[in-house]
Formats: structure tokens, C-alpha cells, sequence
């Protein structure tokens, strides 16, 4: 046999097919018209019979009950059908008028009721079987369509961008993202993909290629230049789709638009790389580490500054960048939760002892800041070493202890001819004392008084105090603070200073329950902040007619002692006051300008504070504080 059908049984299926759609049409209709339908069939069936009734006279007659049957079958179901049947035997043996039903003792009628009996059985049969069948093709009919309206739903909303080809490459289905991706039409089902997207690359006509013989091809990341121009990066993945036979009917396509996501990857890149170059070059030392305090990073700084190389440091703990020396008062110094009383310190500055590679310690300054990753915490810390700094403070305090020894040269310059008459004193007593007695033991042999000798040796103890006070004053020494009087620093320099004027220094003692204070401070240097404060106020009240200076020591706070020297001279004007503690600037005619400006630097290295108001009514107040000292013995805290 042939392949090819003949035209009878093309036109068999033809007409079984028409004749199925008629089943169809008529399961589709209302109840009530199906109804109205079968009993019309049924009341034309038996007119026919009680038409032909006066030719058969007693001969049973059920032709014409058939299509009745076979159409109430159809529309109503099996049992209006055998109803049907019942009615039509009723029929058959009722007559009108007549009083009872024909004889079926005749075997001509008994045959032909058990032959209409069957008949309609089968008639009923193949009724609901077409009426079946009907129903079933409409059902599947209806899921095609539905499925094909899915189908096509699917592909049509699909976010990616899809279409589906035949063997020729002939478009069968397009999503829409597919034409908005390359700027086609909706009507583009049976038209080629080739002739729709000109300047296809040759790499994917292979690629099309290649899935029509079963491969499926991909790429990740390809380039596509549409037609208008426009530059896009698609992820595209070609695969072939199969028919029931199992054989390759065409490929479908799927193309993903990346470029957003590419624009966005190469923006990070470009931000991870201006990121790095902005923390390989910065000066201070970077190191990141995660909760545990492995190191994730270090930057070239880092690298330098703790002499490791990269891979040495990487996954190592951070607590080996902390100097072994202070690790017992800190166990873990880059911890951000780590400070006093269990408070958070990230993102404060501390200052801790680094160790370097070859195990040497120095001076840092750590920040840690905190970046929330993914569900994990990364911590940044920021480290900038201090022995820079720590070397030019060294270097400036010992400039700054050359400048107060020059200083404190400088006044005594100021006092040769005061000091030259108090040491003169001493000196001339002696020389009397000594003449008195050289006499007297020419005369008489013997000392005219028995204390004349002790007088000679107080004298010269007096003179001995004076030059070894002025020694200690000038001499050059390393700055030393202890616990020292406050009070005897006063009495010392006002007997040092030497003053020019006829004012009487009046020094006013604590008030009484503030006890006599004990401060925390170098004896020397505050010794100069008081005798340069003193001279200055001698200046001013030298041509006045009631000259007064005034020192009073009161409490300041639980913690400090405020020292106050007092004249009633002309004060300071008001233009002078933003640079009176300035380097270099005086207001006397001969001044060097350093006298305030040592004195601010010395007591604001003992942790205190120094300033100027005016007096009541005329006249100058410097005052200047100091911390107490603890009765611990220990420094004040700062010192």
C-alpha cells in the first residue's frame, strides 16, 4: 500500500468529520431547545404512524419511531430514549378509539417488536457513542485551543526574550521582549528570521546550525548591534525543540538584555579600582579584618609601616600587629566592642603600641570603623604611626626648654643691678663684722662681742642663699615634677624677683579650710611663670604713688589651685588683649615678647591654664591653674 490516502477514505473522514461537528452543533444548544427538539421528532413520529395506520390496519409499524430515538438519544440521554421506545410500542398497540391494544399472539408482531426492541437498543447505543465522541472532540478541541492560547500567552509575556523557529528558521512564536529587544513587528509568525534580523553574525547562523543537527549552543555575554544601531549585551541560549515523531522541527531561542547589568558590573569595577588606588595611596595604614580578626586586607602603607609582605599578613590574627608588651592591658585592641566597661569603641581614636615584623614597638593611633557585609561584619582599622609626632613633641620641648632656660637668663639680666645690691648687703656686714674684729684683737687681743664670729657666718650663709637660689634658677636641667607647696613656690619667688619698685608684695595665704595645697608641678619652671608675672606687675605699678602687688592662692574646682598676682598699675589695652600671650609680642618699649608666652607654654604643659582679666578699679589680674596633687602619690590624671 501507498503512502497516500485514497480520495474514498479521504472523503469517509470528510464526512465522519462534518457529521461529528453536527453532533457537536446539536450538544451545544439549550436544554430547553433540545427538549422542544425531541419532543417535535417524537409527536412527527407518531402522526406518520397514525397517518399510515388505515393501510396497515393490524400490522405493527415502528420505522418512523427510529429518528426519534436516535435524536432524543443524542440530546437527552439514554433514558428519555428508551421513554421514547415505550411511547412508540404504545403507539403501535393503542389505536385510537378503540378499546383495547392488537393481539401479539400474531408471531409476524412478536418478531417485529423484539426486532424494534433491539433496534432501538442499538440505535440508542450508537447514538450516545456518536454523542461521546462528539463531546470528546469538542473537549479536546476546547484544550488545544486553550493550550495554544497559553502557549502563546506564555511566550508572548515571557520577561526574557524568546522565540520559537521551524527548520527553515521561519518564525512560529515571538515573546514580546523579543521584538521590543530587536525592534520587530507582532506579525511576524511564517516570516524568516534572517530576512526579519539582517547582518546576523555568521557565529550564531553556526549556532543555529548546530541545534537544528541537536546541540544546544550558549553564551554568557555576546555583543549585538541592532539595526537602528544601539549596542546591547544579550545572554543567549539556542536549543532545538522536537516533534511527536521525535524528530527536530526547529530551535527556540531565549536571549536575555544584560547590558544594565553589565553597565552596573564595569561601574563597580571602576569603583573597586578608584576604591583600591584611593587606599593604596592613602598615608595611613588600612587593614581590614573580619569578626574572628582574620586579615582580609592590607594596604601598601600597612605593608611598609609593619615591614610584612601581603600573603604574610593575609588570614593571619590582627592582635599580631599589637606590640607583646601591652597586650596584658588590652587583650584585644582592635576588638570593636573592647573598652571600658565593655562600651563600643569603633569608630573612636586610641592610641595602643604597634609591633613590627622584626619585633621592635612603637607608638599608633587606630581607628576601627565597621561596614555590614552580606550577613557578615567587616571592620576597617586605621592606623597612623605616631613616632613622627612623638620625635618633633621631643624635639619641641627640648627647644622649649632651651627657650625657658634663655629665658629665665634673660631675667635674670633684668635683676644684675637688684641682685648686685641684696648679695652687696650680706658682703658689707661681713666686711664690717670682720674690720670690728680685726680692731678689737689689735687693741685688745680679744673679740669685743662672743657672737661677732656667728654674725660673720649668717651673713655669709645669707649671701650663699641668694647665689645658690640664683644658681638653681639659671642652672640647665631636665624639667622634673613632683609634689611641691604652692606656697613655698610663692615665698621663693618673691624673694628671687627682686623687685624695683617701693611696692610691697602682699601674699594672701589659702582660705582657711582649703589647707595648704600640694601641686603636681616642676619647682623651677613655675618658679619662673611666678617671677616673670611679678616683674611684669613691678613694671607696671613703677611710677605709681601707692604701688600694690597682691598673690593669692585660692581652690579652683576639687581638682586645681588658681594662683592670682594683682597690681594696681595702668592695665592692658583693649587692642593688646588677642595677642598678649603671643610669641614675640610685648608691650614694653625693650620687651623680647617671651616672657607671657614661656609662661603659657609651661603652664599649660603642667595641665593647667593661664589668663589675664582686668582689676577693680584699675589694673591687671594674671592668674594661672594648677592641678593638686593626689594623696596617692600618684600623677593627676593627664600629668
Amino acid at each position: 500500500m501507498s503512502g497516500e490516502n485514497s480520495p474514498t477514505e479521504a472523503g469517509s473522514r470528510s464526512g465522519g468529520a462534518l457529521g461529528l461537528r453536527f453532533f457537536e452543533g446539536l450538544t451545544g444548544l439549550p436544554l430547553h431547545w433540545r427538549i422542544v427538539a425531541s419532543v417535535l421528532v417524537t409527536v412527527a413520529a407518531c402522526l406518520v404512524r397514525l397517518a399510515v395506520s388505515q393501510q396497515l390496519g393490524d400490522r405493527l409499524f415502528y420505522f418512523s419511531f427510529y429518528p426519534a430515538i436516535a435524536v432524543t438519544a443524542v440530546l437527552l440521554g439514554s433514558i428519555p430514549a428508551f421513554a421514547v421506545v415505550v411511547l412508540a410500542i404504545l403507539a403501535n398497540h393503542w389505536r385510537l378509539g378503540a378499546a383495547s391494544l392488537p393481539p401479539l399472539n400474531d408471531q409476524t408482531n412478536q418478531l417485529l417488536l423484539g426486532v424494534f426492541i433491539l433496534n432501538s437498543m442499538v440505535v440508542i447505543f450508537m447514538a450516545r457513542l456518536l454523542f461521546d465522541l462528539a463531546r470528546a472532540r469538542r473537549a479536546g478541541e476546547d484544550l488545544i485551543r486553550i493550550n495554544a492560547e497559553q502557549l502563546g500567552q506564555f511566550v508572548e509575556q515571557a520577561p526574557a526574550a524568546m522565540a520559537m523557529f521551524d527548520r527553515d528558521m521561519h518564525y512560529v512564536a515571538a515573546s514580546a521582549q523579543w521584538r521590543l529587544v530587536h525592534r520587530l513587528p507582532r506579525d511576524l509568525i511564517g516570516k524568516s528570521h534572517y530576512d526579519s534580523t539582517p547582518g546576523i553574525k555568521d557565529e550564531w547562523r553556526q549556532a543555529h546550525q548546530r541545534a537544528l543537527a541537536g546541540e544546544t549552543v550558549e553564551n554568557e555575554q555576546d555583543l549585538f548591534v541592532r539595526s537602528d544601531g544601539v549596542e546591547l549585551w544579550l545572554r543567549w541560549e539556542v536549543r532545538p525543540w522536537r516533534l511527536a515523531q521525535d524528530g527536530i522541527g526547529g530551535v527556540v531561542i531565549f536571549a536575555e538584555d544584560i547590558t544594565e547589568r553589565i553597565r552596573i558590573q564595569e561601574a563597580l569595577r571602576a569603583n573597586e579600582r578608584r576604591l583600591n588606588a584611593i587606599v593604596d595611596a592613602a598615608m595611613e595604614a588600612i587593614v581590614s579584618f573580619d569578626a574572628s580578626g582574620a586579615i582580609q586586607s592590607a594596604n601598601p602603607t600597612a605593608l611598609e609601616m609593619f615591614g610584612y609582605e601581603r600573603e604574610e599578613l593575609l588570614g593571619r590574627n590582627v592582635q599580631m600587629l599589637r606590640s607583646e608588651l601591652h597586650l596584658a592591658e588590652q587583650d584585644r585592641p582592635f576588638a570593636p566592642d573592647h573598652g571600658e566597661g565593655g562600651k563600643r569603641v569603633a569608630g573612636l581614636r586610641r592610641r595602643i603600641e604597634g609591633q613590627r615584623k622584626d619585633g621592635s614597638a612603637f607608638p599608633l593611633e587606630l581607628t576601627i570603623c565597621e561596614a555590614p557585609i552580606d550577613q557578615n561584619m567587616l571592620f576597617v582599622g586605621f592606623l597612623r604611626d605616631l613616632s613622627p609626632i612623638e620625635e618633633e613633641k621631643r624635639r619641641v620641648n627640648a627647644l622649649r626648654d632651651e627657650l625657658v632656660h634663655i629665658a629665665r637668663l634673660n631675667d635674670m639680666g633684668e635683676v644684675v643691678a637688684s641682685l648686685a645690691h641684696e648679695v652687696g648687703q650680706p658682703i658689707a656686714a661681713i666686711l664690717n663684722f670682720s674690720a670690728a674684729h680685726r680692731r678689737a684683737m689689735a687693741a685688745t687681743g680679744k673679740s669685743p662681742e662672743p657672737d661677732l664670729i656667728a654674725k660673720i657666718e649668717a651673713q655669709a650663709r645669707r649671701a650663699a642663699e641668694i647665689l645658690k637660689r640664683l644658681r638653681g634658677f639659671i642652672e640647665k636641667r631636665p624639667p622634673e615634677q613632683k609634689a611641691e607647696r604652692i606656697h613655698d613656690l610663692v615665698d621663693d619667688a618673691i624673694r628671687l624677683a627682686l623687685l624695683r619698685s617701693r611696692a610691697e608684695v602682699v601674699h594672701v595665704p589659702p582660705a582657711k579650710g582649703d589647707g595648704d595645697f600640694l601641686v603636681f608641678a616642676d619647682a623651677t619652671q613655675i618658679g619662673q611663670v611666678l617671677i616673670n608675672l611679678l616683674r611684669n606687675a613691678d613694671d607696671a605699678v613703677f611710677d605709681e604713688a601707692e604701688p600694690e602687688i597682691l598673690i593669692e592662692i585660692s581652690a579652683d574646682g576639687p581638682d586645681k589651685v588658681r594662683v592670682s598676682v594683682a597690681d594696681n598699675g595702668a592695665g592692658v589695652d583693649q587692642e593688646a588683649l588677642e595677642q598678649l600671650f603671643a610669641p614675640f609680642y610685648s608691650t614694653k618699649k625693650f620687651g623680647m615678647g617671651v616672657g607671657l608666652s614661656i609662661s603659657k607654654s609651661i603652664v599649660e604643659s603642667h595641665n593647667g591654664a593661664i589668663s589675664y582679666r582686668p582689676n577693680a578699679p584699675r589694673g591687671s589680674i594674671f592668674e594661672f591653674t594648677l592641678p593638686i596633687d593626689r594623696p596617692d602619690g600618684k600623677p593627676p590624671a593627664g600629668a
